[in-house]
């Protein structure tokens, strides 16, 4: 059974995944307009396949991940 340690290390390991495809995001959007676009496309794609999971695993077990997280808080720092 997993625990909260095996969590943080695994949410780690995507956060610096994730840091890397920003940086990569923020170097192919300077390059022109079209890229910029591309980009948002890509994350947006990204984003929707993420929450759409999230929802989708509320729905089957009605554990709802979301709850509990101050977005207010998320969005202050």
């Amino acid at each position: 059974m997993a625990g909260t340690d095996e969590l943080t290390t695994h949410l780690s390991g995507v956060l610096a995944d994730l840091r890397k495809a920003i940086d990569t995001s923020v170097a192919i959007r300077s390059r022109s307009k079209a890229d910029a676009k591309s980009v948002a496309q890509i994350w947006e794609s990204f984003l929707s396949e993420f929450i759409g999971y999230i929802m989708k695993k509320k729905r089957e077990t009605g554990h709802n991940l979301l709850e509990g997280i101050s977005f207010h808080n998320i969005w202050r720092r």
